[in-house]
């Protein structure tokens, strides 16, 4: 499904609750044709209007539509009340996700995102619907950097250049590349992202006439850097969990 607009994607939310399976279902209702389908559109209703990391469809996502534990005796019903009340939750969300978007102005919808990184995209998207490039080129390269921090399990005091270095260097434990010089080339590349853009980007953000231009280059630069992370390492990350929309 192709990025929604706000109101489109609210009119679609607002029929898929009224399509709603029955809140007092026997408990296989869980696992029928029509509540699998149901749940999967309205999943990728929110997913592509209000993100894959928006704390709505990270809260859909975590909707309990089974019981944790059940009792002898009480299956059936442990199953029906698990699946009415995470309906109900679900039809909460659905009515969250309809209020966040009649706030969206039309400036906001998310663009997509072309080949970029999604996270990183849908982190920076706003700012590039607003035409905020400064902002576009530091969020990027300070929303890589907590990825790779959390990512490799390195702690927060460790920051730009020796980050780079412990994750990407001789002794790193996520060097990227499969011969010395591609693996030395990452490095540097990483390096460079960061003292050459971050450092300038953060502190002292740049006025130029093609700052348009640059902002979409650093955010190119460091989308190549998590992608290529995520293709070498992605099974090994220690913490996948979305990141906030906001800056970090």
């Amino acid at each position: 499904m192709a990025p929604l607009d706000p109101e489109q994607a609210a009119d679609l939310l607002r029929r898929l609750k009224s399509e709603a399976p029955p809140t007092s279902p026997t408990w296989l209702t869980a696992t029928s044709e029509y509540f699998t389908s149901w749940k999967h559109r309205v999943r990728s209703v929110l997913a592509n209007s209000l993100g894959e990391t928006h704390r709505v469809t990270h809260a859909f996502d975590q909707v309990p539509w089974t019981p944790s534990v059940t009792r002898p005796g009480s299956v059936d019903s442990a199953y029906r009340t698990a699946f009415a009340g995470a309906l109900n939750q679900a039809r909460g969300l659905i009515d969250a996700a309809i209020f966040e978007l009649e706030q969206l102005p039309q400036s906001a919808t998310p663009i997509p995102h072309a080949g970029y990184d999604p996270e990183l995209w849908e982190h920076v998207s706003a700012h590039i619907a607003a035409k905020e490039w400064a902002k576009v080129a530091s969020q990027a390269s300070i929303f890589t950097e907590h990825r790779i921090r959390t990512w490799t399990g390195h702690p927060d005091a460790e920051v730009g250049r020796d980050l780079m270095v412990r994750v990407f260097g001789p002794n790193g434990d996520f060097r990227l590349g499969h011969t010395d010089p591609e693996k030395e080339g990452w490095q540097l590349f990483a390096m460079g992202i960061f003292m050459a853009c971050r450092n300038v980007d953060v502190h002292r953000p740049q006025k130029r006439p093609d700052l348009e231009q640059y902002a979409m280059g650093v955010l190119g630069a460091n989308s190549l850097l998590l992608t290529q992370l995520r293709h070498e390492h992605g099974n090994r990350f220690q913490d996948t969990s979305p990141v906030a929309t906001e800056p970090v």
